[in-house]
């Protein structure tokens, strides 16, 4: 079942091809639309797709921007370009961005299917191609055995990733195998609401990666969300949720459903129990009055602080002072 995504910013001419795909007999697991060259990266990153067909012109970052990024990110989709006749030798200066195909719009239904066999003919003889529900088999298994923290299940999973691969070329090869890496990171930081670090998997073999990513997911899991909020909000008692979710590389939504399924709290509730905790602290040092306090763990609002202060602690922040011998 091969991912496809189709980029150009017609829209009929998107769900022509689409029509064109769904009712032909290829292979079809998914298929994506971008209207330009940057929304075709984004899904790209977001996701692997097993082909990629694409106009010439576009806006913003146009085809053959689009092939160039492509190779340079390291990705490695088969690359259909489309073009009218007045763009075609513009087309076959993709030639040397690994572009696999280029065909003349009007493109037919029999044309565009039979270019797509062909790009996957050549990308499965060539060694570059794991197909897509095996791959997507090796990282699922990975992720629920590093989940499940099951290292037997870990190091049988890795060892089929190994030899699913053993009759490609090395360097083809280790292209694939780090890939799985990098989705497995991807789909276990899912789980656990927290982004794992791409770059820490860039310098070493497969072998060394299983490792890599077991101990860093493990420990993340072990220690959790929470553990990595609190630090941020101990720092900064005042930081909003959009402050904390630009820092963690989460959307708020994302980010307030994957804390409230880890932690079993609200985050509004738990920013509050750290904001009252620095509070406290902050309440004991003389230098410091209480409006300055209030502001400093983000309440603007003093008559909200006294009172938020006075429900977990019995006392409003002018009382607890009074009671310590501080002045307010």
């Amino acid at each position: 079942m091969y991912k496809i995504l189709i980029v150009d910013d017609e829209m009929v001419f998107r769900r022509g091809i689409r029509a064109m795909l769904q009712k032909s007999d290829f292979c079809i697991g998914q298929i994506s639309e971008a209207v330009d060259g940057c929304e075709a990266m984004r899904l790209l990153e977001q996701g692997d797709f097993d082909i990629v067909i694409t106009d010439i012109r576009m806006p913003r970052m146009d085809g053959l921007m689009l092939c160039k990024s492509i190779r340079e990110k390291g990705m490695r989709p088969g690359i259909v370009v489309l073009s009218g006749y007045d763009d075609f030798k513009y087309a076959q200066a993709a030639i040397k961005y690994g572009v696999s195909d280029y065909v003349l719009k009007p493109v037919s239904r029999t044309k565009l299917i039979e270019v797509l066999k062909e790009v996957v003919r050549k990308r499965e003889e060539s060694g570059i191609h794991l197909k897509y529900s095996k791959m997507d088999g090796l990282v699922t298994g990975l992720a629920e055995a590093l989940w499940n923290q099951d290292k037997e299940a870990w190091q049988r999973t890795g060892k089929e990733a190994r030899d699913s691969l053993s009759g490609m070329g090395s360097r083809s090869g280790n292209e694939i195998l780090k890939e799985i890496i990098l989705n497995t990171a991807d789909k276990i930081s899912d789980r656990m609401g927290e982004r794992l670090p791409a770059d820490a998997f860039e310098e070493h073999d497969f072998e060394e990666n299983l490792e890599i990513l077991w101990e860093m997911a493990s420990n993340r899991k072990r220690h959790g969300l929470l553990e990595t909020v609190r630090e941020h909000l101990l720092a900064n008692p005042a930081m909003s949720q959009e402050e904390l979710c630009s820092l963690l590389g989460f959307s708020s939504s994302h980010f307030s459903s994957a804390f409230k399924e880890k932690t079993g709290k609200k985050f509004v509730d738990y920013r509050t129990e750290i904001r009252m905790e620095a509070a406290r602290r902050q309440l004991c040092i003389p230098s410091k009055t209480v409006t300055q306090v209030a502001a400093e763990v983000g309440y603007n609002d003093y008559s909200h602080f006294s009172s938020v202060f006075k429900k977990f602690y019995g006392k409003t922040p002018a009382q607890f002072r009074e009671g310590r011998g501080l002045s307010l």
